[in-house]
């Protein structure tokens, strides 16, 4: 009899944990569509070269040379170049990160 109340709790615990748990834990976010991901222009810190690729991160990896010398880019009006910008947190503080056309 007892070994019987005991699988009845472990049982009963189980299912009440199935039930909870997605109240609990959060689902998984939606995988985002490739085409939704904006593109941003990327300057490689040794070269030079200006890369528009989906956003990524701070640093990126160069497609030509697969180091990780890519970082955001900000147009230079007086200059009328690519410069490298501020990390992409302060970019969006700042308003600066827009989607490359």
């Amino acid at each position: 009899m007892k070994d019987t109340r005991l699988w009845l709790a472990v049982v009963a615990f189980a299912a009440a944990a199935w039930l909870i748990a997605p109240f609990v834990f959060p689902p998984r976010a939606p995988a985002v569509a490739e085409e939704l991901i904006p593109q941003i222009r990327y300057v490689c810190k040794k070269s030079g070269d200006v890369f528009t690729l989906p956003l990524a991160g701070d640093v990126v990896d160069n497609p030509k040379t697969g180091e990780p010398t890519l970082v955001p880019a900000v147009y230079d009006a007086k200059r009328k170049t690519w410069r490298p910008g501020p990390p992409l947190e302060v970019m969006h503080r700042q308003g600066l990160l827009k989607p490359a056309p």
